[in-house]
C-alpha cells in the first residue's frame, strides 16, 4: 500500500455479459458507499435543480452517475464518454465513444468535466496528461473522484462478497484498482507538477474511501 501498483484489469477482456454484470456492481458500489450522493451534493453547491448546465462524464461506462445527475438536475445536459462502445450501451444519451486524452470538445466548452474511478488506471505521467485535457475543456471545474489506497478499501470487496453478491470480476479488478489508487500526498505532488495546486482542493470521503478532487475553472469553486 505504500506505492501505487498498476496491473492490467480484466474487464476489457471479458464477454459483454460479464462486463455488464461488473458495471452493475460498480453502480451499486457508487450508491451504497455514498459516492453518488456526495457528487450530487457538490454540484448542488453551485447549481439549483432548475439550472441549465453541461457535464461531461469521462470514462462514464454504464452511465449510472450521469443518470443520477439528470435525476437531480433535470435541465442539465450530461454527455457520457467512454473508449469502449459496449460500456455505453446502457448509458443515457448523448453518448460519445472517444479518447479521454483527446476529448472531442472545444476548450472551455463544458461547465463541469467529471471522472469517477478512472484516474487510477494510469501512471502518474499519463494521469497528469488526462487531468490537463479535462481542464482544457472545463469552463467551470474539473471534478475527479478516485480511490484511496488503503488496506480497508483493499479488503472490502472480498470480505463482503457473500453479503452483497459481488461478481468475481468485481472483486478481482476492485482489489487491483485500490492497489493502483492514491494517497493524499500522491495527488498533491501530481497537482504541483501540473501547476494546478493553487486552484485545486482535495476532500476525503467516507465510507467510499475516495478522494474528491476539485480543480476550479473560470466560474466557480465546488468546495467553497
Amino acid at each position: 500500500m505504500r506505492q501505487r501498483r498498476i496491473e492490467p484489469e480484466e474487464l476489457d477482456s471479458q464477454t459483454d455479459e460479464a462486463a455488464a454484470r461488473n458495471l452493475a456492481d460498480i453502480a451499486r458500489i457508487n450508491r451504497y458507499t455514498g459516492a453518488r450522493r456526495r457528487l450530487l451534493a457538490l454540484l448542488s453547491e453551485r447549481f439549483s435543480s432548475r439550472d441549465r448546465f453541461r457535464v461531461l462524464d469521462v470514462g462514464a461506462a454504464s452511465g449510472d452517475l450521469a443518470i443520477a445527475i439528470r435525476g437531480a438536475f433535470p435541465n442539465a445536459e450530461v454527455v457520457c464518454l467512454d473508449l469502449m462502445y459496449r460500456n455505453l450501451r446502457g448509458a443515457p444519451r448523448p453518448c460519445v465513444q472517444g479518447d479521454a486524452f483527446a476529448l472531442p470538445f472545444p476548450s472551455r466548452s463544458i461547465d463541469v468535466v467529471h471522472a469517477s474511478l478512472f484516474l487510477h488506471h494510469f501512471d502518474d505521467e499519463a494521469a497528469g496528461r488526462l487531468i490537463l485535457e479535462m481542464y482544457r475543456v472545463a469552463s467551470g471545474a474539473v471534478l475527479i473522484q478516485d480511490l484511496h489506497r488503503h488496506w480497508l478499501a483493499y479488503y472490502f470487496l472480498p470480505l463482503t462478497k457473500v453479503i452483497f453478491g459481488w461478481q468475481p470480476l468485481t472483486v478481482a479488478d476492485g482489489m487491483k484498482s485500490v492497489a493502483a489508487g492514491w494517497r493524499r500526498n500522491d495527488l498533491k505532488q501530481l497537482l504541483v507538477r501540473l501547476n494546478l495546486i493553487q486552484i485545486a482542493k482535495i476532500e476525503w470521503h467516507f465510507p467510499s474511501f475516495r478522494y474528491f478532487i476539485a480543480i476550479s475553472g473560470t466560474s466557480f469553486d465546488p468546495f467553497h
